[in-house]
C-alpha cells in the first residue's frame, strides 16, 4: 500500500511539477515572443521616423513660371481659367501635393482664387507643374484693373497653401510669390482670343 501510495505521490508530484514547467515555459516563450515583436515595431518606427525626419524640414517650393493659361469659361461675375503654375522642389526628397489653394493678386488688387486640379507627384530638386484652376472675380477685374490692358508687366502676387503628403503624413506648406509678370499671361485668363 505504501507503494501504491508513493506512486500516486509521485505521479501526482511529477504531472503538478510538468504542469509548472510547461506553463513556466510557456509564458517565458510568450514574453520573448511579446519582446521581440515589440522590439521590432519600435525599430521599424524608429527607422520611418529617421527616413521622413526631412518633413519637419519641408522648404517652400520655388516659382519658375506661368505656362497654358487658357479660358476655360466667361462670365458676367466669374470666369474660370486654367493654368499651369511652374515651381522647383528644393528639398531632397519627393513629396506628393494633394490639394493647394490660395488667392491671386495683381498690382495688389484681388484678381481671383486658385485650387489644384490634381494630385501631383512631385520629385527631389526638380521641376513640377500644377496644373490649376483660376476662378476670376470679373467685377473687382472691371473695378481695379481698368488700366492693366495699357501696361507690359504687372505685379503679380500667389499666396496661398499647399498640403504636401510623404509616407502617410502630410504638412501644410505656404505659397508665396511676388514678380514682375508679362501682361498677356493675365488677358490670356480673361479673353476668349487665342
Amino acid at each position: 500500500m505504501t507503494e501504491t501510495l508513493v506512486k500516486k505521490l509521485f505521479c501526482k508530484t511529477f504531472n503538478a511539477n510538468w504542469r509548472d514547467i510547461a506553463v513556466s515555459f510557456g509564458r517565458q516563450f510568450y514574453n520573448n515572443l511579446m519582446m521581440k515583436i515589440y522590439l521590432s515595431i519600435i525599430a521599424v518606427a524608429a527607422i520611418f521616423f529617421c527616413s521622413c525626419g526631412g518633413m519637419n524640414h519641408v522648404q517652400e517650393p520655388e516659382y519658375r513660371n506661368i505656362q497654358n493659361v487658357h479660358l476655360i469659361t466667361l462670365g458676367p461675375l466669374q470666369s474660370t481659367a486654367g493654368v499651369d503654375l511652374v515651381y522647383y522642389n528644393p528639398n531632397k526628397f519627393g513629396v506628393q501635393v494633394a490639394e493647394a489653394t490660395g488667392d491671386i493678386y495683381v498690382d495688389s488688387s484681388f484678381l481671383g482664387k486658385f485650387q489644384l486640379n490634381d494630385k501631383v507627384q512631385v520629385k527631389k530638386k526638380s521641376e513640377f507643374t500644377l496644373p490649376a484652376l483660376v476662378k476670376i472675380d470679373m467685377i473687382s477685374l472691371l473695378k481695379n484693373h481698368r488700366d492693366l490692358l495699357n501696361k507690359k508687366e504687372a505685379l503679380l502676387t500667389i499666396q496661398g497653401t499647399a498640403v504636401v503628403k510623404k509616407a502617410g503624413f502630410s504638412r501644410n506648406v505656404p505659397i508665396k510669390f511676388e514678380r514682375m509678370e508679362s501682361v498677356d499671361s493675365i488677358k490670356a485668363m480673361i479673353s476668349t482670343e487665342k
